[in-house]
């Protein structure tokens, strides 16, 4: 088939799981026999540069313009916003024309021009929606253009009284009547059709993200590790993942207990918790870092135990699944879309979101119990075997060949979890 796929950011230059799925989902289709293009955003995180040794990245279009900067979102005048959607308007033909997809696959929309979809709605092109985040609900809030002719009835009769002198679309039709729509987690799905305009999604599914099984092969038997109080991160510096009430817990630890922090900057919150840190006299036992993907199997496997500790409902979660592939302990809240593969007791222990002192009691039985340390990592060892990236592109693959078929065939079957 051909492919066209539309996203926000796209590796290497990404911030989460988000880009890195949809990375991993149409370099798969592509391996497969497809051809695949990517349309997305034309900014770079700064330091990271583009691959040209990468034959994946001949096929990636990095034209669009978005509607943040540097992490702000903007607010530019009528004329500035025109000019982008005229932008990424051409952008859409230019990549339509030259592709003529039998199907797009949409994932990341946020702070881009939802106009696109309403061009792509209008020339009846098959639509598969990948969304692992709620996007679908804070998408028009983010597009300043979108936000002026959406929402009230006025709004939208002055959408349609500008759209013939603007020359681009202005008011969204129903999306969720428009295409496929395949949620990272049924918390997703719900999320979206509580928060978004659209009041339901008339072709829908389930699909759980997966772990790149390259990178964490197989351990057969669990491991016996002995316990060192080596405690583990791994995620974006955010007030809202919970690394504060991680922190707070150590202070009642043993002060033998190490605690190591590895993620991505984001927006001045890694100053401020090594500030904190500090404060609380502990900086000698708390160490920041980032790591490249290839090097986070090394993290979890030195590491005693993974701390998971989100406090917001994040849409799916899969730092937990790669320390269970590694066979490290996870001590997780549980919050969000984790709910649906965590089991308390089973593949790990659950402690209340925003609990230091749950949170070091959950350390604490760990290091005193090996035999629930090796119970916790067997059963663990059996998710990663299930929620991989392989799997997750053939069930997209399916997706895509149905809906470029219009579903003629029927629905592909949902895919779940076995256990």
């Amino acid at each position: 088939m051909r492919i066209l796929t539309i996203t926000n950011w796209y590796p290497p230059h990404h911030f989460g799981g988000y880009e890195l799925s949809c990375y991993d989902v149409m370099t798969r289709l592509e391996r497969n026999g497809h051809h695949v293009e990517v349309l997305c955003n034309q900014d770079r995180v700064a330091g990271v540069e583009d691959p040209p040794q990468n034959p994946h990245e001949r096929h990636v279009r990095r034209e669009l313009l978005s509607y943040v900067r540097y992490g702000e979102l903007l607010e530019p005048p009528f004329r500035e916003r025109l000019a982008i959607e005229r932008h990424n308007q051409r952008a859409l033909e230019r990549a339509l024309d030259g592709i003529h997809p039998e199907v797009v696959s949409v994932w990341q929309m946020g702070a881009l021009s939802l106009g696109m979809l309403t061009t792509l709605v209008e020339r009846e092109v098959p639509l598969v929606y990948a969304v692992c985040d709620n996007w679908l609900g804070y998408g028009v809030s983010l597009d300043a253009w979108a936000r002026m002719f959406n929402g009230s009835r006025w709004r939208r009769l002055l959408g349609r009284a500008v759209r013939p002198a603007a020359g681009v679309p202005t008011v969204l039709p129903d999306l969720g009547a428009c295409g496929a729509f395949c949620f990272v987690s049924e918390l997703t799905r719900r999320r979206s059709i509580e928060s978004s305009p659209w009041p339901r999604f008339s072709i829908s599914t389930v699909v759980y993200s997966g772990i790149e099984r390259s990178l964490f092969p197989s351990l057969g038997e669990p491991p016996k590790r002995p316990w060192r109080w080596r405690l583990l991160y791994v995620g974006r510096f955010d007030t809202r993942k919970g690394v504060e009430t991680l922190i707070r817990a150590m202070a009642a630890l043993p002060r033998e207990s190490s605690l190591a922090l590895f993620g991505r900057e984001e927006g001045g919150e890694r100053a401020r918790l090594e500030s904190f840190a500090r404060d609380l006299y502990l900086g000698h036992r708390v160490r920041f870092g980032e790591l490249r993907r290839h090097e986070l199997a090394d993290a979890f496997s030195d590491a005693d135990v993974l701390i998971f500790p989100s406090e917001w409902e994040e849409p799916f979660g899969l730092v937990p699944i790669e320390a269970m592939a590694c066979g490290t302990p996870v001590l997780a809240t549980g919050v969000g879309g984790s709910a649906e593969f965590l089991r308390d007791g089973e593949n790990c222990l659950l402690f209340e979101a925003g609990d230091p002192g749950q949170l070091a009691e959950g350390v604490s039985r760990l290091a005193k119990d090996p035999a629930l340390r090796q119970r916790l990592v067997r059963s663990g060892l059996r998710l990663p075997d299930e929620l991989t990236t392989d799997r997750l592109a053939e069930v997209f693959d399916a997706w895509h060949r149905a809906a470029a078929q219009r579903f003629r065939a029927g629905l592909p079957a949902d895919r779940r979890l076995s256990h």
